[in-house]
């Protein structure tokens, strides 16, 4: 029987081996991923700029180098000082709102530019991989937001919470009183605040925006004590006094008749800070002439004395001035003028030659030396603190005074006036005594102030010695003919002090101009030895002075210098 042939069936190990056609493209496409990674790590790697995608704030700095990143940041600066804003309070009150840069805040471009750079970039093996993946990042379009960091200049931080604090800060206000012509007024006490300004310094800094609630402290004030006052208050009036401590006129006391009770309700009603007027009688004493007429010229304001040298009748020139000066009272307003009240120097009335300068040389005239009496008078007025009106400073700087206190004067010009701004009359004493004349002020002090003269040296120029030869003189002897003087230039000063020596002011007074002049020594050359080339002998003092000489009534006012 002939049978039909069937096929046997392979065995497993004889079948072919096939992959599906799926698992072939995933490889593919997996093999082809990871060279594509590969390479972009690769290209990240090499790739000299900041990464696609990174953002400092709102600026793109992808794509650019640090150096075009940095110029970039600093062109926008604004934009990226100011990300956000403080808003700060303090004992529930808004004390403003206010950005970075207010306060202080500012940022590095160059650190901003270096740590935009540094994205995806890390050291090591892991750096290869992570460039690769900002790379690849920035190139799907994907960002990479870094914040600016905001720095704080320290001293203009606390330059700005300074002005905050000075909106909020309140000194405490002590309760007080004050009695004036309308009454008796207390002013209820009000506790003040400071705020810390250490602690919202540290809090702006360790924040990144936002509300601020400062911290403050409470500065407690003094509180009215109303029975202290009252015991120090007199139901009656009393008339003024002279005060023998401190030797000033002082008003009487003022009678006054407090309600405690009705005082303490009406100040525990007001609000913190009000003045208001208390319930009160107020009787203020009365002054009369009789009163007044008892403090004139019972403080002494001022004494200056100068030694007076020189001829008998320049002594005697100085004498007869102070005379005439002696005793003269002046009004509050009045101005003294020495040329009026001494009047003309003239032989009628006493006055005789004495030295003094005409064209810079010496030479006798009538009146000579009354200029020592208008500068002693002038430091006094200066000492008491009075106005000048008038004053020039002599041609050659006089040796009887401190150089810048003195005042020369000439019948026609030049004057010394002076105007008595106490507000009491004044009185001017002036005595001659052992060739000294003392000049005394006495008026009505009001304060315990007191004045101090100084003067500055500006400058100084020196003086030659001219030898001029004499027949008039014998063989080896000299005569001095004309002193020398070094002139100055000077400013003065006036400084008022209290009466704990404390200075109240310092003001320039006067600027002095002083002439120099040369000394003058005659040398004898009479009987002189024949064929002698020597001068003759002796000798002379280059530092001599004129001490007596004074300007002569006859100057024209032309010549000085104020």
């Amino acid at each position: 029987m002939e049978g039909k042939r069937v096929p046997q069936p392979e065995t497993a190990a004889e079948a072919p081996k096939r992959l599906p056609v799926a698992g072939i493209i995933a490889a593919v496409l997996a093999a082809l991923a990871l060279g594509a990674a590969l390479g972009l790590c690769l290209y990240a790697g090499g790739y000299d700029k900041i990464f696609p995608g990174v953002h400092v704030g709102p600026v793109d700095l992808g794509g650019r180098s640090r150096d075009q990143a940095q110029a970039m940041l600093e062109t926008r600066m604004d934009q990226l000082t100011d990300p956000y804003t403080y808003t700060i309070t303090a004992d529930g009150r808004e004390l403003g709102t206010y950005a970075p840069s207010q306060l202080g805040g500012y940022t590095n471009a160059r650190e901003l530019a270096d740590q935009a750079w540094s994205v995806g970039r890390e050291e090591g093996f892991a750096g290869f991989f992570t460039g690769g993946w900002a790379m690849a990042r920035g190139l799907l379009g994907l960002t990479t937001e870094l914040s600016p960091a905001i720095l704080y200049d320290e001293k203009e931080l606390e330059a700005a919470v300074a002005d905050i604090a000075g909106d909020f800060d309140l000194a405490p206000l002590d309760g007080s009183w004050e009695l004036t012509r309308e009454g008796l007024f207390a002013t209820k006490h009000q506790d003040g605040r400071a705020l810390d300004r250490e602690a919202l310094a540290e809090a702006i800094m360790g924040s990144a925006g936002g509300e601020i609630d400062a911290a403050w402290s409470s500065l407690p004030a003094q509180p009215l004590d109303l029975d202290a006052m009252a015991a120090g208050l007199s139901a009656e009036a009393t008339p003024a006094r002279y005060d023998t401590e401190t030797g000033q006129v002082v008003d009487g006391t003022v009678g006054v008749s407090l309600d405690v009770e009705a005082a303490r309700l009406a100040l525990d009603a007001a609000l913190n800070g009000e003045t208001l007027q208390l319930p009160a009688q107020v009787t203020f004493p009365a002054v009369t002439a009789e009163e007044l007429e008892e403090v004139l010229f019972r403080d002494l304001l001022s004494t200056c004395t100068t030694k007076v040298t020189g001829t008998s009748t320049r002594k005697s020139n100085v004498k007869l001035s102070g005379q005439a000066v002696n005793g003269t009272i002046l009004n509050d307003g009045d101005v003294f003028d020495y040329n009026q009240v001494v009047g003309k120097r003239t032989e009628e009335r006493g006055y005789g030659p004495a030295p003094s300068y005409i064209n810079g040389e010496t030479v006798d005239s009538i009146g000579g030396g009354i200029c020592q009496t208008s500068s002693t008078i002038y430091l006094a007025t200066l000492l008491a603190n009075l106005e000048i009106v008038e004053r020039y400073a002599h041609r050659y700087a006089p040796s009887y005074i401190t150089l810048g206190m003195d005042a020369t004067v000439s019948w026609g010009g030049p004057e010394f006036r002076f105007r008595n701004n106490t507000g009491y009359p004044i009185r001017l004493d002036v005595s001659y005594e052992n060739s000294e004349i003392t000049v005394k002020i006495y008026g009505t002090k009001t304060d315990d102030t007191y004045v101090k003269m100084t003067r500055e040296i500006l400058s100084s120029s020196g003086y030659e010695t001219e030898y001029v030869e004499t027949e008039d003189l014998a063989w080896g002897t000299q005569e001095q003919k004309q002193s020398g003087y070094t002139g100055y230039e000077v400013q003065s000063y006036r400084n008022v002090y209290d009466g704990d020596g404390n200075l109240i002011s310092s003001q320039p007074e006067a600027k002095s101009s002083y002439k120099n002049r040369n000394e003058i020594v005659l040398v004898g050359i009479a009987g002189r030895p024949d064929g002698s080339t020597e001068t003759g002998g002796g000798a002379t003092d280059p530092g001599a002075t004129d001490p007596g000489t004074d300007t002569p009534d006859t100057e024209p006012p032309g010549w000085l210098n104020p």
